[in-house]
């Protein structure tokens, strides 16, 4: 095993890794873009459009912007080790970092936009923050893309640099790790490598605690992020989308109304739905109601005791061009009458939690 200095590698691997780092502010200046056409168009139809927060932030733009970072301030050591400028680094680093908190701030109120009107001058300052962000990711990205398709390597002298690694102990320096099967050696060999990796990380003390630090903090900023707005608990009325459909809960009842015995109730749900994709059913079994105590799956058998309610939904191929309104209903024990209920689908685990009025 050898373990070296990464200063030769990252030279010689010095334009991928600028191609690699443009890719990566390449989608996350297309996603900042959506959002910023979302906003515009918002202020242009007047707020009459569709609002799903979903379609314009994701998981993957974190991990982007946590790699952006990461190999910025790797180049950023090599610059400064080589003695180079490196404010493009810095300002890569900062605008990666308000990024985040754009994307952050402008996902959750695309999410109140979902359920919640507001004024004028509200959308044009989201828009104005979308606009920021857009353009300070398209920017950055120029520069980096340069460098990745032609770095001016007479400028920076890097062609000196990688002729003088072979001169340069400290950037190469290697440590051989032999491997033996023997329990002894195992042990030893073991301690070894423990021992090389705590001098290697105290020779790069600083360089490997900045990217530590920073990829921790976007961790802990976009975990809970994730937690408790991507992926939150839904209310009613709010929309929960996925590939195939589109659905809000408009309402929810429980009711005691032509039940089978003394212990039995139902709960039911008005629901709006719109499908995404041709000639697509639900799958009843994927919308559990969960109980105190039980959990429950929709029965197509007591449609007919809520027809002043709505129509029951029964394996009906979903419209794509407009939301249309049915009915899901649950036969529950009564010992989960006073329960906090909630919808939870399947298919993504989201869950939406009910509030349903008692209905005669």
């Amino acid at each position: 095993m050898i373990l070296r200095r990464p200063y030769a590698f990252l030279i010689k691997h010095f334009r991928l890794i600028h191609l690699v780092l443009f890719i990566l502010f390449a989608y996350i200046t297309v996603k900042a873009n959506s959002i910023l056409s979302f906003f515009k168009e918002y202020i242009n139809v007047n707020g009459n459009i569709e609002v799903i927060a979903s379609n314009y932030t994701n998981s993957l733009i974190f991990i982007s912007i946590i790699l952006i970072i990461a190999l910025s301030v790797t180049i950023y050591f090599l610059m400064r080790y080589k003695n180079k400028p490196r404010i493009l680094y810095i300002i890569s680093i900062l605008i990666s970092i308000l990024s985040v908190i754009a994307f952050i701030y402008l996902y959750s109120n695309i999410k109140v936009l979902e359920t919640t009107a507001m004024s004028g001058k509200e959308i044009r300052l989201l828009r104005d923050i979308g606009r920021f962000n857009f353009w300070g990711l398209f920017i950055i990205s120029i520069p980096i893309l340069v460098r990745g398709l032609g770095f001016d390597i007479k400028k920076f002298n890097f062609t000196k640099d990688i002729a003088d690694l072979k001169l340069e102990e400290k950037d190469r320096e290697e440590v051989e790790v032999n491997v033996d099967l023997s329990a002894n050696n195992i042990q030893r060999t073991g301690r070894k490598i423990s021992r090389e990796l705590k001098y290697y990380y105290i020779e790069n003390k600083l360089f490997i605690n900045i990217i530590l630090g920073i990829v921790a903090i976007i961790l802990i900023i976009m975990f809970p992020f994730n937690k408790f707005v991507i992926n939150r608990n839904l209310n009613e009325k709010e929309t929960l989308n996925t590939s195939y459909f589109n659905l809000q809960v408009q309402d929810s009842y429980i009711s005691e109304r032509k039940r089978i015995s003394k212990n039995n109730s139902y709960v039911i749900l008005k629901i709006n739905i719109k499908g995404k994709t041709s000639k697509y059913s639900l799958k009843l079994d994927e919308f559990v109601l969960k109980g105190n105590n039980n959990e429950y799956i929709p029965s197509l058998k007591y449609y007919n005791y809520f027809t002043d309610l709505g129509v029951g939904y029964n394996k009906e191929v979903l419209d794509t061009n407009e939301y249309k309104e049915y009915l899901l209903i649950y036969n529950i024990k009564n010992e989960d009458k006073d329960s906090n209920f909630t919808l939870i689908y399947l298919g993504n685990n989201r869950k939406i939690k009910l509030n349903p009025e008692l209905l005669n």
